[in-house]
């Protein structure tokens, strides 16, 4: 993110080619060309540098950027901080961040300890921003790019609103005011700033956890005594066949003793019945996480159907830098509303429906509504919409609302895994209900705001 963060800057562009976790020997493909054996590698005509912080040293250098200082002091001073970002701040970043997201296990001498060292780092750079908008200067830095990259987990999870205030208000601003530039937001998305942080995992299980748990334990009980009361209900029965086998046999040796022989034989024969077989234990169906989940062959579609639609008088392109630069929201969207082609275009509320053990925090839900846009990644140019994380902790929603080419719902999102557990309703942009609907998923995005009764946890733009 700090190569892409640093490439906006410089406003160059250099191609990318994401590697997913599972596809093991394209990885090795790459990582057999870096000297280093690591990603991520920019490979140049002078040759291969991996690293990310060579890597953007290199392209500063190459387009002779302000990004690296004017002179060797000011160079020197900026990669000071860098190096403070990379060994101080990250030092937190893995005590503090990494158990909160489930990445490591929690130690809690080394969470205090960090945690109040993190304070002091604040105070730090609360003392370089006295007098200065950025930290080397009045003019962005590396040593801003570093900072914001390894203070942003710790912004999202950690630091909350009122310790940011109270204890580091100047760093807060730069933080926002980088945080909320277009060049950090193409690179990282939207940011969202922490309200209440979020706790460490400490082994301790979650009571819907234990709910569950014992809910299977009781299930499994009722199935051992189902079992029991079967087998007893079995023996009972083989006990009054053989009773009555008895009074036969007596009956019969008083009529005639050979038949008694014969009958003996035929009944002992009968008797002999197949040994019952045990019977075979049917094993649960295994549920992949989100991570395993075979994702989307994320390839443009070539000779899209959608492209072959008869052309539309209304501009999306424009429709999307108006509405997202715009700080009046309701003042483009009454443009739309007059330039709307509902034979071209269609507009869709969509809702996720999640299972019992899914969306219970932030976090995993803000994973899950990223899949899906990741998912969508070729599918930006046909269309526009807000997809967010409504409610808070324990019941999280994802829906939104999506404005799409055409007028039924495309291939690409059909292809999503989670398709068949999504909402599908197609609005009518001649009622005021639906237009009133698309107006609230599109306008309110901030945190503080409320949509349908819930707050706004989690809400960004797909363009």
């Amino acid at each position: 993110m700090e190569i892409l963060h640093t490439t906006n800057l410089l406003k160059v562009e250099i191609p990318l080619e994401n590697i997913e976790v599972k596809d093991v020997d394209k990885r090795n493909t790459f990582v057999d060309k870096t000297p280093t054996r690591t990603l991520p590698f920019l490979e140049t005509k002078d040759g291969v540098i991996s690293q990310s912080g060579a890597i953007i040293y290199y392209l500063c250098e190459k387009n002779k950027s302000a990004l690296l200082g004017q002179n060797a002091l000011e160079k020197a001073k900026i990669m000071q901080w860098v190096e403070f970002a990379n060994c101080e701040i990250m030092r937190c970043n893995r005590s503090i961040i990494y158990p909160v997201l489930g990445w490591d296990n929690l130690n809690k001498d080394v969470y205090n300890r960090e945690s109040n060292k993190l304070k002091d780092y604040l105070k730090l750079l609360e003392k370089e921003l006295e007098n200065k908008e950025y930290i080397a200067g009045n003019q962005i830095t590396l040593a801003d790019v570093a900072l914001f990259a390894k203070l942003r987990f710790l912004m999202m999870f950690h630091l909350a609103e009122p310790m940011r205030k109270k204890l580091c208000p100047k760093t807060n601003a730069w933080f926002e005011k980088i945080m909320n530039s277009t060049e950090a937001r193409k690179a990282y998305g939207r940011t969202v700033l922490c309200t209440t942080p979020l706790k460490p995992f400490d082994g301790k299980v979650n009571k819907k956890d234990k709910e569950n748990k014992n809910q299977e334990e009781k299930v499994k009980e009722n199935k051992k005594d189902n079992k029991e009361n079967t087998n007893k209900n079995e023996k009972k029965d083989k006990k009054g066949k053989k009773d009555k086998q008895d009074d036969k046999k007596e009956k019969s040796n008083k009529k005639d003793d050979k038949k008694d022989k014969n009958n003996k034989k035929d009944k002992k024969e009968n008797s002999k019945k197949p040994e019952s077989k045990p019977e075979e234990k049917v094993e649960e169906p295994y549920v992949p996480s989100i991570l395993e989940l075979n994702r989307f062959n994320l390839k443009q579609i070539q000779n899209n159907p959608l492209d072959a639609l008869s052309p539309s008088k209304f501009d999306l392109e424009k429709f999307k830098q108006e509405i997202t630069n715009s700080n009046d929201r309701k003042a483009s969207l009454s443009n739309f509303w007059k330039e709307y082609d509902s034979e071209g275009y269609s507009l869709w509320y969509i809702e996720y429906n999640n299972e019992p053990n899914e969306c219970i925090t932030l976090f995993r839900t803000c994973v899950i509504k990223g899949d899906i846009f990741e998912q969508l990644k070729y599918f930006r140019k046909y269309c526009f919409g807000v997809l967010g994380a409504y409610g808070g902790d324990g019941d999280y929603k994802i829906k939104g609302c999506m404005l799409w080419r055409g007028n039924d719902i495309p291939e690409e999102v059909k292809t999503i895994h989670c398709f068949k557990k999504m909402t599908f309703k197609k609005l009518d942009a001649k009622q005021e209900k639906d237009q009133e609907l698309v107006s609230e998923y599109w306008t309110k995005i901030d945190e503080k705001e409320k949509l349908s009764g819930l707050p706004v946890a989690d809400a960004r733009c797909f363009f």
